[in-house]
């Protein structure tokens, strides 16, 4: 006895009824998740084949974030946990935000999407300091000697033909 039912192939996609059984919003959710899923991979893979091959020159998070802006002292890694408390107290007033627009409550909405906002800011202007100071941080710069190698190689002759 099977319980599966057929879908007739001719009027599969005519309207009305997904093929998958699934609502038109879940299966764009699953393609969204998916491919940002796919988009993040890629990213990390070519970060650690690039980290693993400048394992040298690459410096070490600990010795190039020890310190707070203007602040000069080692402190390692507390900046970085800092902006990582921030990130998320900005999620949380969104989700206050979101909460209060739900009861229709301007004020409060207006309030959380403030704090939103500020959290936001003071993240990305944060991120702005870490990078600046992670690629021209030291003498020749981070980062400088690892993107200098591979644009040199790709305008050589031999990048061109590879």
């Amino acid at each position: 006895m099977s319980h599966s039912t057929e879908i007739d192939s001719k009027h599969a996609w005519d309207g009305g009824q997904s093929p998958f059984r699934v609502s038109y919003g879940k299966m764009m959710m699953w393609f969204f998740l998916v491919s940002d899923a796919l988009t993040f991979g890629g990213l990390l893979v070519s970060y650690g084949f690039i980290r693993h091959k400048y394992v040298d020159v690459w410096p070490k998070a600990e010795n190039v974030f020890t310190h707070f802006p203007f602040i000069e002292q080692h402190l390692p890694l507390a900046y970085v946990g800092l902006m990582t408390f921030i990130l998320i107290m900005s999620s949380v007033t969104m989700v206050l935000a979101v909460e209060a627009g739900h009861r229709n409550d301007r004020k409060k909405v207006t309030i959380w999407m403030f704090w939103t906002i500020v959290g936001g800011a003071t993240f990305v202007l944060s991120q702005a300091w870490e990078w600046y100071h992670f690629i021209v941080g030291t003498e020749t710069g981070a980062l400088r000697n690892v993107w200098s190698e591979e644009l040199a190689y790709l305008c050589s002759a031999n990048g061109l033909r590879s």
